[in-house]
């Protein structure tokens, strides 16, 4: 998936041309879509934008005008057919309804003659006209198409290409692409292998890759390739006449269910969901309590020995029951087939020891001994070994002829009941036994000697030999299996219990040591927000004190203003006072000394004028005199007002109180500034007080939370640990399978448990028996036959396939899911399945599915404006993450749609996305070469890990760890912590890794790539455990 990015868009690449026109053929395989008419054209088409420069820059060498080839057609050019897949591949990323730089569409005819910006981008019938032609062509100046450098790498167009467009344009312009057209499958081309995605169980025993359109399963602990998936409408479809095949395209995306049993994978505009049976009885016998079975060489035929004293013979093919022998005295004990098949022995309670004939039935002979039998063995065709309770080993000849039984020697040495016998197939003469006493020894029977003698540890209950004789496992009393290493009698692993309680009781420690860091990380959290808290409230209480004091000089401030205020009003009173009294002496003085004026006119003029009686001048000479007077008065009294010391004061008294007054008012307006910060920080103090308790509340329950999943986690510990001792149980039946690679073990405990047959690793374990398990048995092909105390015998198929459950869209062009799926994910508890993809540049498509009925859950519009290649459910399963070519990284809430975060920061493609298991933090990977971590309880970036020197493909975290798996185009497969530091790396891959993935115990890593190899890690020490190249197929195969 990386690198179909990364060849896009890595210029510096050496083999960039190569990369380009290999994706443009995966494209085209993946879809299939090899039209007769344009499959040629296709793969020399480069990538086209319609993006205007300016007409003052210089036009460079590569911009010259582009020949144009006069194309013969005969035929009207087919708009959809011919011309589409041209703009499709050059045009639309830039030019469409999603995205329409210059607001140009080139979806339809009809949007190109509205055109954008520059106008129509189409002239019917004029194609030389025409800006797309004319563009496109490089003939005008201020457009080109392509722009030079432009930063999708997209080339020229060929003169073939031109010549077709102006070809539909000369002839109308003519189409749609409203009709949807079916699309024509094509088988995919031979050698296209990369693997895109990989996958692996939860409990690491299988694995999955994507090579093409096949999908490979394989089984980690024996290291065996065990399938392809097969989707047989593909088959009766024609396109492909081999099994194997389980898409048309290739195969995107791929995701296993939490408890293994599902395995989704995503391909062009389809999802098929596989289903692997948990278990598959091939058929189920009935019978008595069985205690002992033995199949036959050719493994159809099945004896079987019950407490009722009755040997049947069974044919396998059928299921049937072929003959029942009569019954003897006492259950039977022990079966055994000759090596050639003709003969059946058996030991029953009686102690005797019988031969009858097969298929008849017949007894042939018999023997009597004194003590009981409990083991026989089959060392040639006329010689038989038999064990019991007198601590012997008898060695029998056997003579057909005479039918009897002649002994021969006793084998002596152990101290207690023998129990169990089998032979050393690759070793004439060599016999294993195993005792009561404990002991396991290894017999040259020729001689009589011990070869070597190893201590089970307890009483030995059953023994089995491999085919090849590499190994041999011995089952005992003690609840233990133990494989062996026959070479030397070093043991190699000891086999007990059941590994699903076993891994649960693993998984609930790890999930233990993680609640308990939770408890302790949200009591450090409490710890800080009641510091924080008593911060906020000494901070309201500081800042309570500042108001109150505030508010105090606040009114000693406006009081000292309304006093200044009136101090200054009374002093400009003053001063007007002493203006208007000035005003009216001097008014008043200016009328006396008028008056006095006017009475010495008119004294003068009553003296001058003749005839004036002297008291007529006398009296107004006194009038004159009195008004004289009066005006010197005047004078004095404004000459006493008007003096410079008293307009002085009045003035300085007036500056003073209006400079009072300024001061006052600046130091109110201190105050009131003052007094509003000391009301604002108070309400802010009280906001965060509040807040802080409020945190206090929050982090208290998440501590009861993570207190209360603590105490379960430690319930379900102590149960699944008693569970898992319980399930340790005396082991009574051990077998190897005929191709030497698995080991059954069966007892007690009424399971029947699988290794392998090599390391003793963990298969499966088989359920359906309700009493113990006596026998057991591999049948040549490679069935498990199982006898128990339940009346039943049955057969297991342990090599069980995948079988395609449904299909959720129709691959089609009327598919519910638009393009390729990048992405698949289940939900924590496997009841949903999303989807992620969408055409690239047109939008991302976010799908939610109901996994036991594949009907669509909710459709996540407008999450993101491209194609989605990251998804990961949060550990709740309440939130989805995703990560697109859109560069975001978004999180929607399931329960209302809505977007709740959004984190922006990488510079290309989000190819990945994952959850750390306490959902405080989200890990992204990026085509930009970089991991960031995101802290999604804020919304801020907490930190960029860089270190790869190419696109980061995947990232994953592992389990209930800080522990991230990255992978990227350099080859590099990195564990690393949050904190930006390595862990480990994981060497052997030297191609792009595509996909990654681990169990979340962190035991096993796998990768795959551009190699085609899948590669399988031991997960704590780095250590490259397997590597699975793709299987070569032969020359005539076709996929």
């Amino acid at each position: 998936m990386i690198s179909r990015v990364a060849w896009s868009h890595n210029g510096g690449r050496t083999d960039l041309n190569v990369r380009l026109v290999f994706l443009l053929v995966e494209r085209m395989g993946k879809t299939a879509l090899f039209h007769s008419q344009c499959a040629a054209t296709l793969l020399v088409l480069a990538l086209l934008s319609l993006v205007p420069i300016r007409a003052d820059e210089k036009k460079s060498e590569e911009n010259r005008a582009i020949p144009v080839a006069r194309i013969k057609h005969p035929a009207p050019v087919d708009f959809e057919r011919e011309v589409l897949p041209i703009l499709k591949n050059n045009c639309l990323a830039c030019h469409n309804k999603t995205t329409a730089k210059a607001r140009l569409i080139l979806e339809t005819p009809q949007a190109m003659f509205q055109g954008g910006d520059s106008g129509p981008a189409i002239v019917p019938k004029r194609g030389r006209a025409s800006l797309l032609f004319k563009a496109a062509s490089h003939q005008l100046e201020d457009i080109v198409m392509p722009p030079p450098e432009n930063k999708v790498l997209a080339s020229d167009l060929s003169p073939e290409e031109l010549g077709l467009i102006k070809l539909w344009i000369d002839q109308g312009a003519k189409g749609s692409a409203s009709i949807a057209r079916p699309i024509e499958w094509q088988p995919l081309p031979q050698g296209l292998n990369p693997i895109y995605a990989a996958g692996i169980t939860p409990d690491g025993q299988f694995a999955a890759c994507a090579r093409a359109n096949q999908i490979f399963i394989y089984h980690l602990p024996s290291q065996q390739l065990v399938g392809r998936l097969t989707d047989p409408q593909l088959g009766k479809s024609g396109l492909y006449s081999k099994t194997g095949v389980a898409h048309r395209a290739i195969v995107d995306a791929l995701a296993f269910s939490p408890d293994a049993n599902l395995l989704a994978s995503g391909s062009y505009r389809e999802v098929k969901i596989w289903r692997r049976p948990k278990e598959a009885i091939e058929f189920k016998l009935a019978s008595v309590a069985v205690l002992a079975l033995a199949l036959g060489p050719d493994g159809k035929r099945l004896a079987t020995g019950g407490d009722d004293g009755r040997v049947k013979l069974w044919d396998l093919t059928r299921g049937k029951l072929a003959k029942s022998l009569p019954a003897l005295k006492g259950g039977i004990h022990c079966l055994k087939f000759s090596p050639d098949g003709s003969k059946l022995c058996s030991a029953s309670a009686d102690k005797t020891l019988h031969v009858c004939e097969v298929p008849g039935g017949n007894l042939v002979a018999q023997t009597q001994l004194d003590t009981g039998i409990n083991a026989v063995a089959w060392l040639a065709d006329d010689q038989i070994a038999s064990g019991g309770a007198d601590k012997l080993i008898h060695l029998w000849h056997f003579n057909a002829t005479k039918r009897e039984l002649t002994p021969v020697k006793e084998l002596k040495g152990h101290e207690q009941t023998v129990t169990a016998l089998d032979v050393v197939p690759s070793a004439r003469g060599q016999l294993i036994s195993g005792s009561s006493d404990g002991a396991l020894r290894l017999w040259d029977v020729d001689t009589g000697k011990v070869i070597r003698e190893i201590k089970h540890g307890g009483p030995v209950t059953a023994i089995a030999v491999r085919n090849d004789a590499g190994r041999f496992a011995s089952a005992g009393a003690d609840k233990i299996a133990k494989l062996w290493d026959a070479s030397d009698g070093r043991q190699i692993a000891e086999l007990k219990g059941d590994r699903y309680t076993r891994e649960f009781a693993n998984d609930r420690e790890r999930a233990l040591v993680f609640a308990k860091a939770e408890v302790d990380f949200h009591n450090a959290a409490l710890k800080s927000a009641e510091t924080n808290q008593t911060a906020q409230l000494q901070r309201v209480k500081k800042a309570a004190e500042t108001s109150e004091a505030a508010e105090k000089t606040l009114e000693e401030k406006q009081r000292r203003f309304l006093e200044s205020t009136e101090a200054r009003a009374a002093a400009e009173k003053a001063v007007d006072d002493l203006k208007a009294e000035l005003k009216e002496a001097a008014d008043a003085f200016a009328a006396a000394d008028k008056a006095a004026k006017d009475a010495e006119t008119e004294v003068k003029s009553a003296r001058e004028t003749p005839g004036q009686n002297k008291e007529t001048i006398e009296r107004l000479s006194a009038e004159a005199t009195a008004k004289s007077k009066a005006a010197t008065d005047a004078k004095t009294a404004l000459d006493k007002l008007n003096t410079v010391e008293k307009e002085k004061k009045a003035n300085e008294k007036l500056s003073s109180a209006a400079k009072t007054l300024e001061d006052s008012e600046k130091e109110l307006k201190k105050a009131e500034l003052t007094a509003s910060n000391a009301q604002t920080e108070l309400r802010l103090a009280n906001k965060a007080a509040d807040e802080s308790a409020k945190a206090v509340t929050t982090v208290k329950t998440a501590i009861q939370k993570a207190e209360d999943e603590r105490t379960q986690t430690q319930t379900e510990l102590e149960t699944a640990k008693k569970e898992a001792v319980e399930s340790e149980q005396p082991i009574r039946a051990v077998a190897f399978s005929k191709d030497n690679l698995t080991l059954a073990t069966a007892g007690d405990d009424g399971l029947i448990h699988t290794w392998s047959a090599d390391n003793g690793a963990a298969f499966e374990t088989c359920r359906h028996h309700k009493g113990a398990v006596l026998a057991l048995a591999f049948a040549s092909d490679g069935n498990l036959v199982s006898g128990a105390a339940d009346h039943a015998v049955m057969a297991w198929n342990l090599q069980r396939e995948w079988k395609l459950e449904r299909a959720i869209g129709s691959g089609d062009v009327n598919s519910t899911l638009d393009d390729r799926v990048n992405v698949v994910k289940f939900s924590p508890d496997g009841k949903l399945l999303a989807t992620g993809g969408g055409a690239p540049t047109r939008g991302g498509e976010i799908k939610l599915w109901q996994v036991a009925t594949g009907k669509l859950m909710h459709s996540f519009t407008n999450v993101h404006s491209d194609a989605v290649f990251g998804l990961d459910f949060s550990p709740d399963g309440k939130y989805l993450a995703s990560g697109a070519a859109d560069k975001f990284v978004k999180v929607v809430e399931l329960a209302t749609g809505r977007v709740v975060r959004q984190f922006e920061g990488h510079t290309h493609h989000v190819l990945g996305v994952s959850w750390n298991r306490n959902e405080r933090t989200l890990a992204s990977a990026g085509a930009d070469n970089v991991v960031k971590l995101w802290d999604f309880v804020t919304g801020e970036k907490k930190k960029n890990i860089a270190g790869f020197d190419k696109e980061v493909t995947a990232i994953s975290f592992v389990g209930y760890t800080d522990q991230a798996l990255a992978a990227s185009g350099d080859g590099k497969v990195r564990l690393v912590r949050e904190d930006g530091n390595e862990v480990r790396s994981f060497s052997g891959a030297n191609d792009f890794v595509e996909s990654v993935a681990a169990t979340p115990d962190g035991k096993t890593v796998i990768a795959g790539g551009q190699d085609s190899v899948l590669r399988v890690w031991d997960g704590t020490s780095g250590k490259l455990i397997a590597s699975f190249p793709p299987p070569v197929a032969p020359p005539s195969e076709s996929r």
